[in-house]
């Protein structure tokens, strides 16, 4: 009888042992899981993000180099390097390569952005947190320029306004186009709607906006109808450091929103074999943009205003 009741509550013991072993391993495995989908990313996407980011942070040193040190203080020093790096700056600013290769980068940047809608979980709350950093931005900036005296660094309606407002337009579309999802070849009539949408979106900007090109060169706008008009197209109005209306960037954003249902409905890389350390130096900055964005302005005139004061001992035009 004993004997029985020792093999009982062996067996017993070896039972609740199993089926602790299975439950930790269902843990792992959910863990496993979760950790998969946070890590999965299309590194192109990054790295395409990250060649655009790169182009953005030089766009905008040499803006501020430009704009805010030499024309601020720069040109009147007795510095050669000085003056030789401020003109050096504006004559990128006003160069061709800027001309031409400034709205590529900036449509690589809203085409991936675009894309990248299909791998959020929640298009709203990441829009709405962007729109709170474009606000402090803007808290930020006027505060510099106002009562610091950085003058030319205020920034009313920039690139994270614009992607912000974007990211929500979309995730409100988005409520309603989803439902296709139960349809058969839903990702293909989400995908046809995206592109009519950014098809209006072009020939609305061509009918009503200036060309980027023009902007550029003639600093060409639009009338201020409305006071909002210069947060859908180029006005004088909203013209401040970094100045991204919603036209034609939206159109942008909608086209790579478009493409997005058919080539990642799954949310993984169309290239998984090409993926490893090589293109670190791109997908990096790619999944940190955001981040480098914030940070570049205030590290470079940090840099510059010390560059300043080794070179001619003062800070005079701050």
């Amino acid at each position: 009888m004993a004997l029985t009741e020792e093999k009982l509550k062996d067996g017993i013991i070896e039972e609740n042992n199993n089926n602790s072993d299975d439950r930790i391993r269902s843990k792992r495995s959910k863990r496993s899981k979760t950790s998969g989908r946070r890590r999965a990313r299309a590194w192109e996407l990054d790295a395409l993000r990250g060649l655009a980011i790169i182009m953005v942070v030089w766009d905008h040193f040499m803006y501020t180099v430009g704009h805010i040190f030499y024309l601020n203080g720069w040109e009147y020093t007795d510095s050669a390097f000085l003056n030789k790096f401020g003109e050096f700056a504006l004559d990128y600013w006003d160069s061709t390569l800027r001309l031409y290769g400034w709205p590529v980068f900036v449509f690589i940047f809203f085409f991936v952005s675009g894309i990248c809608t299909a791998f959020s979980r929640n298009n709203f709350f990441r829009g709405l947190k962007l729109a709170i950093v474009a606000l402090a931005v803007t808290g930020i900036t006027y505060l510099l320029e106002n009562v610091s005296g950085f003058f030319g660094v205020y920034i009313q309606f920039g690139v994270l306004h614009c992607l912000a407002l974007c990211i929500l337009i979309f995730a409100f579309l988005s409520i309603f186009v989803n439902l296709l999802n139960r349809l058969k070849y839903g990702n293909f009539i989400k995908a046809a709607i995206y592109a009519l949408i950014a098809i209006a979106l072009y020939i609305i900007n061509a009918k009503l906006n200036v060309s980027l090109i023009d902007m550029q060169l003639h600093g060409a706008t639009v009338p201020d109808t409305t006071p909002i008009t210069g947060m859908f197209l180029y006005t004088n109005d909203w013209w401040t450091a970094d100045y991204f209306p919603l036209l034609p960037f939206f159109a942008f954003f909608m086209t790579g929103a478009a493409l997005a249902p058919v080539l990642y409905p799954h949310g993984k890389s169309l290239l998984p074999s090409l993926d490893g350390k090589w293109n670190k130096f791109l997908t990096v900055p790619g999944k940190y943009s955001l981040y480098i964005y914030l940070c570049i302005q205030v590290v470079s005139i940090a840099l510059l205003w010390l560059l300043t004061l080794i070179v001619t001992g003062e800070s005079y035009f701050i």
